[in-house]
């Protein structure tokens, strides 16, 4: 758990207030220069991100969409070269996304998943194209004072509040929003009308309503601390992974739908008498993930698939490279797995040596 804030410490002036009366007005003014991006329901009522149309339509109460909004940084099918034939040669352009977007009502976990890929596109060998769609992006994220039921963000220090990967952040007071902009541009965005000045009342409130969140979670859900140790130093026992592996059924959801997987093919599409080059959402935990043309598959059992699964997720190896664990608490792969190798309890498998199914 995070230390307690320090109230006294808070600038109120690093804040302002909106009335929430005045938050379909902002909205407007948002999509006046930007694509605003936010959670609404859909058609048959499930909470999705998309595009606003009706600024009425955001929705700003409890719950996150299944589907976390990486697509719109990271799209299922992102093409990136269009081929075409040019007399008797071959033309090859790139092709890149920077549209200007606001990803307006995402949760902390998601911000930190975002700030994690971005890292993640930025080293070793930096993906230009997703760099250049991400820096387009701006984030108002929305603080969870009511935690979801199965999100365990305290564990992986990804919420309930933010700490990073937005610009803004909106805290619910009840009839006014605290809104807290963390980077130039987010203070740019709440410096005008409909926006006033915060009070020192307003900003203890928020922090109250921190801590309050925090306490809601009791024990944490996942001790990745603990397992991240044993996984580190190799004393997961091969009979655990064993036991594990037949209730993976493959389906890939937990990649899908998990802020922080990246993992994608290359595939080439007929499009406009050319072709485009696209990338596209792959799974770790497909068979044929790391199949080699020579026919070999280092990772041809699932055993194996499963252990570099959380290997990359939970290793210190991993952590040391990126700086976070590839874990933000979200749940979102508790409520998706059907055969119950979610995180928390894969985690608790692994810190108890003792696999219960």
């Amino acid at each position: 758990m995070r230390p307690a804030n320090d109230v006294q410490g808070r600038d109120p002036g690093a804040s302002r207030l909106l009335v929430k009366s005045d938050l379909v007005s902002w909205i407007r003014r948002l999509m006046d220069d930007a694509e605003v991006i936010a959670p609404a329901a859909g058609a048959g009522g499930d909470l999705m991100f998309g595009p606003v149309t009706d600024p009425a339509s955001v929705w700003l109460g409890p719950g996150n969409p299944l589907q976390p909004p990486k697509q719109f940084v990271l799209p299922q099918t992102d093409p990136i070269v269009r081929i075409e034939r040019n007399g008797g040669g071959v033309q090859v352009s790139s092709i890149s996304d920077e549209r200007a977007r606001v990803i307006f009502g995402m949760r902390s976990c998601d911000a930190r998943g975002m700030a994690y890929l971005r890292r993640m596109q930025a080293t070793d060998l930096p993906d230009d194209s997703y760099l250049r769609r991400a820096d387009r992006i701006a984030v108002v994220t929305l603080a969870c004072t009511t935690p979801c039921t199965l999100g365990f963000c305290v564990c992986c220090d990804a919420g309930p509040f933010a700490r990073d990967g937005h610009d803004v952040q909106l805290v619910d007071l009840g009839d006014r929003f605290l809104a807290e902009g963390a980077t130039e541009r987010g203070r740019a965005m709440v410096a005008d009308a409909p926006f006033r000045p915060a009070t020192q009342g307003d900003v203890v409130r928020r922090d109250e309503l921190e801590r309050e969140a925090e306490r809601h979670f009791g024990d944490e859900s996942a001790h990745l601390g603990a397992a991240m140790r044993r996984i580190s130093t190799r004393r997961v026992a091969e009979e655990l992974w064993e036991a594990m592996s037949p209730w993976c059924f493959e389906c890939g959801g937990c990649n899908f739908i998990c802020p922080t997987c990246y993992c994608f093919s290359v595939k080439d599409r007929c499009q406009d008498h050319g072709w485009e080059r696209c990338r596209t959402w792959d799974s770790c935990q497909y068979s044929a993930f790391t199949l080699e043309a020579s026919g070999h598959n280092p990772r041809e059992r699932r055993k194996e698939r499963i252990k570099r699964r959380f290997f990359h997720k939970v290793s210190a190896q991993y952590y040391q490279r990126d700086g976070a664990v590839g874990c933000v608490g979200c749940g979102r792969c508790v409520q998706t797995c059907l055969g119950t190798t979610d995180m928390p309890a894969v985690v608790a498998a692994i810190r108890k040596g003792v696999w219960h199914g």
